[in-house]
């Protein structure tokens, strides 16, 4: 696609959503760091919340989350397998990383895909995040910085889900609370009057924080994970649609993109039929080292010829 637009211009260079998807090497990528991966394995005596990081460590990138995007710029339908596969990935190798805004992607993309079950899982893991010492002992911890967007995030995973426990725990963290989207809150069973300005606003932010400016800064990445797709949007759009509220209609070039478009769901995924999650689940279930061959055979002889393999 062309745009005017010089920040999603700059956007689409950046993230490369242009570059052509190669399977084979990232096939090769992942069995790369898989291998890798295993030999810590044994020598941490088979640590499973080690090992369980290969999902989603530099090396499996285009296999998820880098892959759906490219794919979805480039109008590619499988790129929503990719999608659900990101989701499952970003939520099993969430381990002992207690911070609010280290497992906010998981929640986005959860959402975003309508995999309850996954979101459950996230929900229980950040209690338990909250329920650790240093939240009540460590400065670090109660001080640290949290997006105003997973704030949002977590009003709306309410929203859908009927609770979330976690919401009034997190909205003690950080000092901005629901910062520019406090809007959304304060006028959530009329969204009639709000201004189109205020939406041009909130994807003039969203466009301003893709992480594409120089440095690592916090206050430039809150969209990072999402990149070009209006993500925290999209999950707007759907809470609002399931609980018969009105949706806005947004006219902005962040909605001008391939990428602005809601997932097709279902996708078509059965992580029974996935040979990278398969080969990442048996490792862990019985120590053994496996390659792509060895897990297409475990997955017809378990679950039969009925699926197509998905690498």
């Amino acid at each position: 696609m062309t745009t005017s637009n010089k920040t999603i211009a700059k956007i689409i260079n950046h993230h490369r959503y242009t570059d052509a998807f190669d399977v084979q090497q990232s096939n090769d990528d992942f069995m790369e760091g898989y291998v890798f991966s295993y030999k810590n394995f044994k020598k941490n005596k088979y640590d499973f919340g080690l090992f369980i990081g290969v999902l989603t460590n530099v090396m499996s990138n285009d296999s998820h989350h880098i892959a759906a995007k490219k794919l979805l710029f480039q109008g590619n339908p499988i790129c929503w397998k990719y999608m659900e596969r990101t989701t499952l990935f970003f939520t099993m190798s969430q381990m002992a990383d207690e911070y609010i805004d280290h497992i906010r992607d998981e929640f986005q993309y959860a959402l975003y895909m309508e995999r309850n079950d996954l979101l459950e899982i996230l929900i229980g893991k950040s209690v338990d995040y909250l329920n650790m010492n240093e939240y009540q002992t460590s400065r670090e911890h109660k001080t640290q910085k949290v997006y105003p967007s997973t704030q949002l995030l977590h009003f709306l995973v309410e929203k859908w889900l009927g609770h979330n426990p976690v919401k009034k725990r997190v909205l003690a963290f950080g000092k901005e609370g629901y910062g520019i989207y406090q809007n959304l809150i304060d006028h959530w069973d009329d969204y009639s009057n709000l201004p189109a300005t205020y939406w041009n606003e909130l994807c003039d932010h969203h466009l301003n924080s893709v992480g594409i400016q120089r440095g690592e800064k916090w206050e430039y990445e809150e969209f990072l994970g999402a990149g070009l797709i209006p993500m925290e949007f999209i999950n707007l759009f759907k809470v609002r649609r399931k609980l018969g509220l009105d949706v806005p209609v947004i006219s902005h070039p962040l909605f001008d993109t391939p990428m602005a478009v809601e997932p097709q769901i279902p996708t078509g995924y059965d992580e029974r039929f996935d040979v990278k999650y398969q080969l990442i689940m048996q490792t862990a279930k019985t120590q053994k080292q496996y390659t792509y061959t060895d897990i297409e055979h475990f997955i017809r002889q378990e679950y039969g010829d009925s699926g197509e393999l998905f690498y």
